[in-house]
């Protein structure tokens, strides 16, 4: 227990904030014999280090004895034990958690009581660093690795919504993430401890939600509004504390601090956050807007589902990848830029018109880049045109396409990037294709008569 400076009443375990009068709480560590070290709970599970603790419960590592395998169990509270509302959300949690078949979504194990009372539920193992800890030691993530990692918990709560489940405290601290050798930013979304559950079993009302409005649970800093005011909840629930780890995670500071439950929770309904393109100029513009819809206040303006917000988060960085203008000398004379195309790297190919394809021997009088004789009119800027296209073609002969790469020095136009024709390397290339096809040809025709006459 936690004594309130402020109240002097005692406040359970893991708590940052007192439930009584909502002053943040001064953590003192407290070394002590933890009872469970060393236990085997259930006659399998050997409790061997304690990773974590909150206000519900403590969270150890074990291993099952019969498979020598490593599991996470979650134990109640040794003081909430004769709670019948606390083990009721215990009990929740495990159903919550075990009703998720997703591969971002923690696998539930095992359900049950000791032969002494103690109540836990055996989870799978997870290696690897919570978000809170990466956000720690990394202050703030990039786009890419932020959208990556948002994305897989998108993936996570569209499943446990679709399954009626509403998670209702997600933060960095229930994020893990998990290096794979396909994916070294593997989500696992953990603690589903005070999750509501639409009943779907036939028992009760199955349009209600097992948690009476008016209650109010969730960690401060990653609450809603509406749930802040106590009213039923939804999935977009949700999505606003997505936005705010979003935030957070770009920035490296949440959106909304105080030093008392009421005053953030004032800043959750009153308060807009500070613009992301202030904080932060380098982050996608689009990428920015989906971030501040997923915070908007009324969740009527927020996306309706996480499958339409993932859609739209995805998006955010493919919009951007046009968005920025080549520098004066980025690109060099042989590889003109490309519209749509991330500079640094080399220019993609462009594809062949609808329903044709492109000319061996056809170059277009379309330019890449500007006009140097109409700098400003139509056609400046335009790319190069596969045969078939509206731009006029002109066809090009045997000896054209020699001269055309010819140095100026020898003779020839030269490659400048003003006057280049466009897929001029091309056809040399393709004309060398054709040429070593036909000597190839030409060499197996003569290696096969050879063969038959000898």
């Amino acid at each position: 227990m936690t004594r309130c400076p402020i109240c002097s009443k005692d406040a359970p375990e893991g708590s940052r904030f007192c439930p009584f009068c909502g002053a943040k709480l001064l953590t003192q560590a407290v070394r002590k014999t933890d009872p469970l070290l060393g236990k085997v709970l259930a006659g399998k599970y050997k409790v061997l280090e304690r990773i974590g603790s909150g206000a519900m419960g403590s969270i150890y590592r074990a291993e099952h004895t019969a498979l020598s395998k490593p599991v996470v169990i979650k134990v109640l509270h040794r003081h909430l034990v004769g709670d019948e509302s606390h083990i009721k959300r215990f009990h929740r949690e495990a159903r919550a958690a075990s009703r998720l078949n997703q591969p971002n979504c923690i696998n539930v194990l095992d359900y049950g009581q000791t032969e002494d009372g103690w109540l836990y539920i055996c989870m799978e193992f997870v290696s690897g660093k919570d978000l809170c800890r990466i956000l720690f030691e990394e202050k703030r993530l990039d786009p890419e690795r932020t959208v990556r990692i948002a994305s897989q918990v998108l993936d996570a709560l569209d499943e446990a919504h679709s399954q009626g489940v509403i998670h209702r405290d997600l933060k960095p601290e229930n994020i893990m993430i998990e290096r794979l050798r396909m994916n070294p930013d593997f989500v696992k979304v953990l603690d589903f401890g005070i999750a509501k559950i639409r009943d779907t079993d036939g028992q009760g009302d199955s349009s209600g939600f097992k948690t009476a409005t008016g209650m109010v649970f969730g960690t401060p800093e990653y609450m809603s509004p509406e749930q802040v005011r106590g009213e039923d909840l939804d999935g977009r629930s949700d999505l606003y504390s997505l936005g705010i780890v979003l935030y957070q995670m770009l920035t490296g500071d949440l959106p909304f601090t105080g030093e008392s439950v009421l005053e953030i929770a004032t800043k959750h309904l009153t308060e807009p956050p500070v613009p992301l393109q202030e904080r932060r100029p380098d982050i996608p513009p689009a990428l920015c807007a989906v971030v501040h819809r997923l915070l908007e206040k009324k969740r009527e303006r927020r996306y309706a589902t996480a499958a339409e917000a993932k859609a739209a988060l995805v998006a955010s960085l493919a919009d951007d990848d046009g968005a920025h203008p080549p520098t004066p000398g980025q690109f060099s004379d042989a590889h003109p830029p490309t519209p749509g195309h991330r500079p640094g790297s080399h220019p993609p190919t462009p594809a062949p018109p609808p329903g044709g394809r492109w000319d061996l021997f056809t170059r277009t009088t379309d330019r890449v880049g500007p006009d140097p004789a109409n700098p400003e009119g139509a056609g400046s800027g335009a790319v190069a045109r596969g045969a078939g296209d509206s731009a006029a073609a002109e066809p090009i002969s045997w000896g054209e396409a020699v001269r055309a790469s010819a140095p100026a020095e020898a003779g020839g136009p030269g490659r400048s990037f003003e006057d280049a024709p466009p897929g001029g390397s091309r056809t040399m290339r393709n004309l060398a294709i054709v040429v070593l096809i036909l000597l190839s040809a030409a060499a197996l025709t003569f290696l096969g008569v050879a063969l038959f006459q000898s």
